[in-house]
């Protein structure tokens, strides 16, 4: 139980101000297994998500700056949209 209580929860509006995106993503990212998250019981219940949680999304999306000031991305072709190509058709 001490480790329960050595570890802090917040709220999907609290996790989505840090991050800056809106509450539906946050449910996104949970819904996807990015983010852990418990709910408490009852109808109306909450949606916590560990501080460690936050912490370990954070650090696994988190990019380096290129020296050229760029960071990277997929180039046409590789593993980008093929919507989004260059090269695309476009409708």
């Amino acid at each position: 139980m001490a480790e329960l209580d050595a570890d802090r929860f917040l709220t999907v509006q609290e996790v989505a101000d840090i991050l800056r995106v809106s509450r539906w993503s946050v449910g996104r990212y949970i819904g996807a297994g990015a983010l852990e998250a418990i709910k408490s019981d009852g109808p109306n219940g909450s949606v916590r998500i560990p501080l460690r949680s936050l912490r370990a999304y954070i650090e696994a999306h988190t990019i380096t700056i290129a020296e050229g000031g760029r960071g990277e991305s997929p180039r046409a072709g590789e593993g980008a949209d093929p919507a989004h190509r260059p090269d695309a058709p476009h409708g």
